[in-house]
């Protein structure tokens, strides 16, 4: 990431407005942002650290508008939506940074949601949607016109991952926890120094409902990926893409057991990504079997 060193007090993070929080318990707030961010800068500014200003477009206070330029579907229940920033020419010394695994939060309708990009560019972004029944923001979403506005702020979130930091990395999860997980596989199976071998094992209802089946097919082409569909119902159509491994039944504690007993607890980094019940129960188990290198995307 391109940075330029600054000494000033300028520098310092800038207090939100009361007219900046949506008022609708985002996590995180702009002002629990705004805390972490100050209490960073002041320790930076005590150890007579140089600070440096990003240029990343998104930024962590304050919303950036973008246009959805496509929305598709994946599979059923789930919409992919490609957003992109229209003022990039009028900025072209930020570009859009991400980690893998960090997360944006979008705010329109009154409304603010937290959603993990599964790939970007310097100018855009691509988004899983889950669309809810019942669910107001992913149906406001789905139906929104091409070319309408929708608010960006972040990336949040705190995992990293350093390359061929173990042998293996085990990720579990289940439903839209795949937008999580996807791009972190994609990244170290992209990497030709990458040693490290990834399996992943999502949980969906059905085959129709898995969503990135193309995207996950193409990444079985490498030697270090494998994908295993947990699928909760069986019917005519278990057979899925080529490359993918199907199972019928909903994960718990046997089958976690039994994915994990070739693996070494020293060597394995374990990634779970699903509902606050599937990660809850999946840190008990996986904590049970003496594994410690272990990352819950919440």
């Amino acid at each position: 990431m391109d940075l330029d060193d600054h000494n000033d007090d300028n520098d310092r993070p800038k207090t939100p407005l009361e007219e900046d929080c949506c008022g609708n318990g985002c996590i995180p707030c702009v002002f629990d942002v705004h805390k972490r961010l100050l209490n960073e800068w002041e320790n930076r500014k005590a150890q007579d650290v140089k600070i440096k200003i990003s240029s990343n477009l998104l930024s962590l206070l304050s919303y950036k508008a973008f246009v959805i330029a496509d929305i598709s579907e994946t599979s059923k229940d789930y919409i992919l939506v490609h957003l992109e920033y229209q003022e990039y020419k009028m900025q072209n010394s930020l570009n859009l940074y991400l980690i893998p695994g960090q997360y944006i939060m979008l705010h329109s309708w009154c409304m603010s949601r937290p959603y993990t990009p599964i790939t970007w560019t310097k100018r855009g972004l691509v988004l899983l949607v889950k669309v809810y029944k019942q669910g107001k923001f992913s149906i406001h979403l789905k139906n929104a016109p091409l070319g309408s506005s929708i608010d960006v702020r972040g990336p949040y979130g705190d995992f990293k991952y350093e390359s061929n930091s173990f042998r293996q990395i085990i990720m579990f999860g289940i439903g839209s926890g795949i937008a999580a997980l996807y791009p972190i596989a994609r990244t170290i199976v992209d990497d030709e120094t990458e040693l490290t071998k990834v399996h992943l094992i999502v949980g969906f209802q059905s085959v129709e409902h898995v969503p990135l089946k193309k995207e996950l097919r193409c990444l079985t082409d490498y030697w270090n990926f494998k994908c295993t569909l947990q699928l909760s119902q069986l019917n005519n159509k278990t057979i899925g893409p080529h490359g993918l491994n199907i199972k019928i039944g909903r994960l718990n504690k046997l089958l976690v057991a039994d994915y994990l007993q070739c693996n070494d607890t020293e060597t394995t980094l374990i990634l779970i990504c699903g509902t606050s019940e599937f990660n809850r129960s999946m840190k008990e188990w996986i904590q049970e079997m003496n594994y410690t290198h272990l990352h819950i995307f919440e």
